[in-house]
């Protein structure tokens, strides 16, 4: 009987820590839903809230320079896009007026949130990106919706290694 008794502490001790290493829910966003990264790779949640300021401005983010230089998403207002990336460092940017430039540092398995707001500029509104978090996200996400990548205005295509949320 004392056996027993040890064994259920210890069983019950134990619960919390696997429950702690679940995945966390996907989050349900306008057009669908955001899961979990890939084991081997992590993931970038690149978002802008909606908002009258800037509406008519896009939030172009790029990684990489010269021949190397790819776009991964436009965001107009109230649009998100799902980047995977290879583990290691990354540098995302937008350009306008000035380049605002974000740098990360990838783990596999693990996903990140980037906003891009649009601030005041002097001749125009400039992208400025800043890390988020996965609370800031979900409070918005409802609004949100999915970055096709096939936007009009576009004249790049989103880069190979960017992939839409399933």
């Amino acid at each position: 009987m004392r056996f027993a008794v040890i064994a259920l502490a210890a069983s019950l001790a134990a619960a919390p820590i696997a429950l702690a290493q679940t995945a966390p829910a996907p989050i349900k966003t306008k057009s669908g839903e955001v899961g979990a990264a890939p084991a081997d790779k992590g993931q970038i949640v690149f978002f802008r809230p909606g908002s009258i300021f800037g509406a008519a401005l896009g939030c172009t983010v790029r990684e990489g320079e010269g021949d190397a230089k790819k776009q991964v998403a436009r965001l107009g207002s109230g649009k998100y896009f799902v980047v995977t990336a290879t583990p290691g460092k990354h540098q995302y940017y937008t350009e306008g007026e000035a380049k605002d430039r974000l740098n990360l540092e990838i783990e596999p398995g693990e996903t990140y949130f980037v906003k891009c707001n649009i601030g005041m500029g002097v001749v125009a509104g400039r992208a400025n990106l800043s890390p988020s978090d996965r609370a800031t996200f979900e409070k918005k996400a409802k609004g949100l919706k999915l970055w096709s990548g096939g936007d009009k205005d576009d004249k790049d295509a989103p880069d190979d290694k960017a992939k839409p949320a399933s």
